[in-house]
């Protein structure tokens, strides 16, 4: 209410301004007029005194209280009596003429526009004055005094007279009072009505908002009725994708144990004919078998792989690993079929790269075994090179790692590079492809990357060769290494090395690690060369040479220096290792296998440089199957296995080690055994007739006193496999088809450990 009264205030004084000064804009026109009638008048009776003198002074006055009081209103007043002083003016200029007298009420009339009833009085005042004082002057016989023509003025007619007058001026004030509240009663009218107005609009607002909100909520109603249904629908389509998915990996896993069954027995058996006496021919056949039956193998485990990847099943592990020995590790599965094929397999790691990091060594060496075997499988000669460098500082975490597999093989097409990372897709598919494969190796390899926070890409140049390279997120592991590289040889700095190799990626990877070791390597590029530079410079303390060089190899080369420098020690890199050593007995200090493992390299270089005789890394193989295993860790074995070829070849693989294992074909069976003797370790298959392996175990575990050690055989291969194992209360895990040094490190272990 406040706020209204206030509002009105506001519009009323508003109002009121405007008609204050159109009112004043008015009576400048009537003033001057005023005056200006004056002076025509003048000219009667020669009234110019009068004229000028009276009507000057009146607008003098009028116009300074006007300008010396500006936010007054008292000029009004003196606007008021100046109308009064005008009229008597012009009664006295033409000797009371009485049509004169009107001229009081145009004043009054005039004032109305003021609206303001109170500017009557001072004009009344001085007509009641003037007509009191100026006509009773005249009936008395003053000369020079004009109110009227008459000879004299009647009482009666004096009062009629002043009582007109009063009533004209009276209804011009109530004219100006009344137009006054009118104009107010208008404005608040029209604030009203405004804000009538105002609240219609803000109703019709409000009504049609609740028009909008209820359409809206009607249309809300309908959306939240089909997002139920279609939030019901996703619930069932992933109900039914989960069944399928699980469809899929109960068939993957069914898939696998129905594969690896019978690919136990072929792998197994060959692998126990390879430790019996056989000719030539017939190794060459079982090397066969045993190659064609991993091959089948890796598919499937690309298969396998691939669906855990699709279905999110795939989790990272977090372990501290040695970089170098993951490296090593992946190079010495190729390093038989480099050497066969003739191509030189390369390593080096960047020295700011930390030794030890922190991550998952399984999928990471997963990534190189695929990047490095299509490297090797399209590469007919040259080399393939494996690098690591340091994609930012040491100070950064996570350090970014780039993994670079270079080789010089076939290359890519331009036009085909988009096909690598497509699950089964290859660059060749025709039917008369030369070179086999699933096509999954790559794609598997771009998701376990992006897995590690990484990206992989490639570079590639027809018959030139193609460069696959990989980042990955890790930290540097605050473990210490478990094997060192980093032999002392501070006593042997400024030692003189030279180094003979044909390829120049060898060559400068040697370089760079003697220079590390404060070793002052030379380098030569033939067995010439390296001659040549023996004969001009100061005698070497070692040298290093290739075996595989264009017309002279290491040999040869060694032979020549030995005749020259029989003390200068030889160390020889090859393919074929210990076979060169052992057809040239005492002509090599050390002959290493490619590729170099850093440590072994450092080793050597180290006892031949202090002049000791090396220890050789290159001793003479010994059967992996040995009956003295069994004299060294003797224990008492049971095998749980219901398929007939796994048990003979489990039963043939353990005989061979000494042992004499009881056989059972079920769980049953196994639990019955269990109870009849006891047993160190059980070898328990996970699917058996009757009862499976799972449940055997819980149950061993729950009845018997002596607790025996439980290794799972399983061909299941799926996520949680291992898992579940360990939950039934199994101690280890082993995949089918069964690898002897698998077995044989399963065996040792737990056998130590009991």
């Amino acid at each position: 209410m406040n706020q209204k009264t206030h509002n009105e205030q506001l519009q009323i004084a508003a109002f009121n301004q405007n008609v204050k000064k159109r009112s004043d804009k008015l009576m400048n026109y009537f003033l001057i007029s005023y005056f200006v009638i004056g002076i025509l008048l003048a000219f009667f009776y020669d009234t110019w005194s009068i004229a000028i003198g009276v009507g000057g002074l009146s607008l003098t006055a009028y116009y300074s209280v006007k300008i010396l009081l500006p936010t007054s209103n008292l000029y009004q007043y003196v606007l008021s009596l100046l109308l009064g002083i005008f009229m008597a003016q012009y009664i006295y200029q033409m000797h009371g003429l009485f049509e004169m007298h009107f001229i009081a009420f145009i004043g009054s009339a005039v004032l109305i526009t003021y609206q303001s009833w109170k500017l009557q009085l001072p004009i009344c005042v001085f007509i009641i004055l003037h007509h009191a004082i100026f006509g009773y002057l005249q009936n008395i016989g003053f000369d020079e005094i004009y109110f009227t023509q008459l000879d004299s003025l009647q009482l009666q007619t004096f009062l009629i007279h002043i009582f007109l007058a009063g009533v004209i001026i009276f209804i011009s004030g109530l004219w100006a009072y009344q137009l006054k509240k009118y104009n107010e009663k208008q404005i608040r009218q029209t604030l009203e009505m405004s804000r009538l107005s105002e609240e219609v609009t803000v109703l019709e607002e409000r009504k049609r908002n609740a028009e909008v909100l209820e359409k809206t909520n009607e249309e809300l109603r309908k959306i939240n009725i089909n997002l139920d249904i279609a939030r019901k629908e996703a619930e069932q389509a992933r109900q039914d994708a989960e069944q399928a998915n699980q469809a899929k990996s109960i068939f993957l896993a069914t898939m696998s144990h129905e594969i690896r069954t019978p690919m136990n027995g072929v792998i197994g058996m060959a692998s126990l004919l390879t430790e019996t006496a056989l000719t030539e021919e017939q190794r060459m056949y079982t090397r066969t078998i045993t190659t064609c039956g991993e091959g089948l193998l890796n598919v499937i485990n690309d298969i396998l792989d691939f669906s855990k990847i699709e279905s999110g099943n795939l989790q990272l592990e977090n372990d501290d690993f040695d970089l170098r020995s993951c490296i090593e590790d992946v190079l010495d599965m190729f390093a038989t079929k480099s050497a066969q094929s003739g191509i030189d397999l390369i390593y080096q790691i960047d020295e700011n790269v930390p030794g030890q990091i922190i991550g998952d060594s399984l999928r990471l060496r997963q990534i190189l075994i695929n990047l490095v075997g299509n490297a090797i499988k399209f590469t007919q000669h040259g080399e393939v090179f494996v690098g690591v460098s340091l994609k930012n500082s040491m100070s950064a975490q996570p350090l970014m790692l780039e993994f670079t597999v270079r080789d010089t093989g076939i290359g890519i097409p331009l036009n085909k590079i988009n096909q690598l990372f497509k699950a089964f897709s290859q660059v060749d598919s025709s039917t008369t492809r030369k070179y086999s494969g699933t096509g999954l190796g790559l794609v598997i390899s771009e998701k376990l990357v992006k897995m590690m926070d990484g990206e992989i890409w490639v570079t590639s140049k027809p018959d030139v060769g193609s460069t696959f390279s990989f980042t990955m997120k890790t930290a540097e592991s605050t473990k210490p290494l478990k094997n060192s590289v980093n032999y002392s040889m501070a006593d042997q700095v400024g030692k003189r090395i030279l180094v003979v190799d044909d390829n120049l990626t060898n060559r400068a990877i040697l370089k760079t690690q003697l220079e590390q070791w404060k070793l002052v390597p030379v380098l030569a590029c033939s067995g010439k060369e390296a001659l040549e530079i023996i004969r001009r410079e100061p005698p070497f303390d070692l040298v290093l040479s290739d075996m595989q060089m264009p017309y002279m190899d290491g040999v040869a080369l060694t032979k020549s220096i030995q005749q020259q420098f029989p003390e200068m020690p030889v160390i020889l890199l090859s393919s074929v290792g210990d076979e060169c050593n052992k057809e040239n007995p005492g002509l090599f200090h050390a002959a290493l296998n490619k590729p170099i493992k850093l440590h072994v390299l450092g080793k050597c270089i180290l006892s031949a440089l202090q002049n000791r005789p090396n220890l050789s890394e290159n001793k003479a193989s010994q059967e992996k199957l040995s009956v003295n295993f069994s004299k060294a860790y003797p224990m008492k074995i049971l095998v749980a296995e219901d398929n007939v070829f796994n048990q003979q070849v489990i039963f043939h693989i353990l005989d061979k080690m000494g042992y004499q294992p009881d056989m059972a074909e079920n769980g049953q069976q196994t639990i019955e055994a269990a109870q009849k003797q006891p047993y160190d370790i059980i070898l328990m298959d996970m699917q058996m007739p009757e009862v499976d392996g799972l449940e055997a175990t819980r149950i061993i575990r729950k009845t018997l006193q002596q607790q025996p050690i439980i290794i799972a055989l399983t061909a299941n291969t799926m996520q949680g496999d291992e898992e579940e194992c360990r939950n039934a209360g199994m101690n280890d895990y082993i995949t089918k088809p069964v690898h002897l040094d698998d077995l044989i490190s399963k065996l040792e272990k737990w056998a130590m450990a009991s």
